[in-house]
């Protein structure tokens, strides 16, 4: 399958149901999409999905400082390659017509050391829904998608990171029933940070000189 080419019928699930908020008046959620695996031939198609993902995050003022695009997408694209590459990872990706509006990849893990996950869990490494198409039902249709792979992989939990200032995601997962269990916090060492690298609440002046 070339890179970005719409699954023939029968090589992925057309899947549906559930609701999204924001699904447009008179259609269902994710109408006329079309759910099939990714492989990595296709991880090309997926690049401007990756980019509009990061510019969100950037124009939503993300607590840690992202790399340009130049930068980011290389490196997850070799992620991707990697992950895929294991066997029973995968990805899927959603088609409205020949082209690619969403993505997912899940990595597959063995069992936690600490948290009982059974056998297998998984992680929700990306998801992305074009722009234009968010709020329409897309990515509840694929987010669907990936728990039917998931449960036929004899795999019933999966975790997600999500960035704390992408409001609209965390309100997604809320929906599936998702609640916080983790928190990874970003810091400086020993608590230092660039002069005039002001915390929430502090101006560029009193972030340059912090307390003891």
């Amino acid at each position: 399958m070339s890179a970005g080419t719409r699954p023939d019928a029968g090589a992925g699930p057309v899947a549906g149901g559930g609701t999204d908020e924001g699904t447009v008046a008179g259609r269902g959620p994710g109408d006329g999409v079309v759910v099939g695996p990714l492989d990595t031939g296709q991880l090309d198609a997926v690049e401007p999905l990756w980019r509009s993902l990061i510019d969100h995050l950037r124009d939503s003022d993300s607590v840690v400082e992202l790399v340009p695009h130049e930068q980011s997408w290389p490196r997850r694209r070799a992620l991707y390659q990697e992950v895929l590459a294991d066997g029973d990872s995968f990805a899927l990706g959603a088609w409205r017509g020949d082209r690619l509006v969403a993505y997912a990849v899940m990595r597959v893990l063995p069992p936690d050391p600490v948290w009982y996950t059974g056998s297998h869990f998984a992680e929700l490494t990306s998801l992305s829904v074009a722009p234009d198409e968010r709020g329409a039902g897309v990515g509840t249709v694929l987010l669907d998608a990936v728990e039917d792979g998931l449960l036929a992989r004899g795999i019933d939990q999966y975790c997600i990171g999500v960035d704390t200032v992408n409001d609209g995601a965390q309100r997604f997962y809320a929906r599936r029933g998702f609640r916080d269990g983790f928190h990874l916090l970003h810091g400086y060492v020993s608590g230092r940070r660039a002069v005039g690298d002001a915390m929430p609440g502090e101006t560029p002046e009193t972030a340059s000189h912090g307390e003891d």
